[in-house]
């Protein structure tokens, strides 16, 4: 058996049967509704982020084909939160679309040569790309609350639909991950026409592309793809790749969609912001002018997501705990945690903190009205930090009757 034999054997059986129950006990929400585009009944999968039913956030949305192969779905969702939980990425609504009776013909391109006559229900591609962007889109929209950013996902022949609408759809989605794509289609001709149309293109995308070292005829084609990309370097795609040696066709879509989802992200990633750089025994000055640029940078980031612009609250809070124990500069301290108190002033920790950083001001009147908020707020969210909040309370308060006896 031939190279090309055996990689046509592993994209004919995905995907991987599954079972339809959700064995982790995540739940989602199925979608059924007669699709216009391709005129028959489809089904979608919805997953919200944890915290979405008591929160009143928007939140960016990522499509993932052939959901109907539920450890990939699965997989996905939790890798999502996983990287979420983490700030790498904002959290996300997950959207699996699972295939139809006819998966060769939804995702891929028309067929040419050999191609046309082994597999010869093929092209159907450009309709179910309608069908994601006018139809899975819109009602996931209407529905459940979203930013504008959206980012597609695909594996094997969904990767190669996936370089079909970064190509003819530019710009539509914010960002597009191709987790080992069957470029070698109709003879790998589609490598030049992928190349041309996102050099051509007048809108920004992010794009991601993988292939395993155990593909074959999938992983030289995307070497080649990612060769010439680099090398001409499309001004409104930025292109990533990764390539994984060890790994055959089913098991690049572990790696593929937390590396590709962090890449698409990688502008509002803290991790890249110049007070992730930080000695923690910095000049304040530097310390200042780091935060002042992050902020800058996240919030141009986020804006192109549509997203929350306000540097994460936890970033910032570290950094004023780090001006009080590292640097011993409680001025500075109450400045970051002021700021923060304004940026999240429905979060109770940021009461308690700016009240840790007025008590080593000497400060102390101010601290605790800054405690009592945190009680309030907290009580007011139920947030675990009220009792230490409180406690912090009492004790100042026992030290000032003490002094006034």
């Amino acid at each position: 058996m031939n190279l090309r034999t055996l990689s046509l054997l592993l994209i004919l059986a995905s995907p991987l049967a599954a079972s339809a129950q959700d064995s982790t006990g995540r739940l989602w929400t199925t979608e059924i509704f007669n699709s216009s585009k391709l005129r028959e009944l489809r089904s979608i999968l919805v997953a919200t982020p944890d915290g979405y039913g008591s929160s009143d956030e928007h939140y960016p949305v990522l499509v993932i084909l052939d959901a109907e192969d539920r450890p990939q779905f699965n997989l996905a969702v939790a890798n999502i939160a996983f990287l979420a939980s983490r700030r790498a990425i904002p959290p996300l609504i997950v959207v699996g679309i699972p295939n139809g009776k006819d998966r060769t013909h939804d995702l891929t391109p028309a067929a040419t040569g050999p191609n046309a006559q082994r597999f010869p229900t093929a092209g159907g591609a450009g309709v179910f790309a309608d069908f994601i962007v006018d139809e899975v889109l819109p009602r996931v929209r209407a529905k459940y609350r979203t930013t504008n950013s959206a980012i597609l996902a695909g594996h094997s022949f969904g990767g190669l639909l996936a370089l079909e609408v970064a190509s003819k759809k530019p710009g539509v989605f914010t960002g597009v991950i191709a987790m080992s794509p069957s470029l070698w289609w109709n003879d790998s001709t589609t490598v030049s026409n992928y190349v041309n149309a996102l050099m051509k293109t007048t809108k920004g995308q992010r794009l991601f592309v993988t292939s395993g070292g155990y593909e074959g005829d999938i992983d030289r084609p995307v070497v080649r793809l990612s060769q010439i990309l680099d090398s001409l370097k499309p001004t409104q795609t930025a292109f990533g790749h990764r390539r994984y040696p060890d790994d055959s066709h089913g098991l690049t879509p572990a790696p593929s969609l937390a590396d590709g989802i962090r890449f698409v992200f990688e502008p509002i990633s803290v991790a890249k912001l110049p007070i992730s750089t930080l000695d923690p025994r910095t000049d304040s000055a530097i310390l200042v002018n780091a935060l002042t640029e992050s902020r800058k940078q996240y919030a141009a980031g986020a804006h192109s997501f549509g997203v929350d612009e306000r540097l994460p609250e936890s970033e910032v809070n570290q950094l004023g705990y780090a001006a009080l124990q590292f640097l011993h500069n409680a001025p500075l301290a109450v400045s970051i945690f002021r700021q923060n108190t304004r940026d999240y002033p429905e979060s109770a920790n940021t009461y308690d903190s700016l009240g840790d950083g007025l008590v080593a001001a000497g400060d102390t009147a101010e601290a605790m009205a800054q405690y009592r908020k945190a009680v309030d707020v907290g009580n007011r969210t139920n947030h675990p930090i009220v009792a230490e909040s409180t406690k912090k309370l009492k004790a100042l308060e026992d030290a000032k009757k003490g002094k006034g006896k």
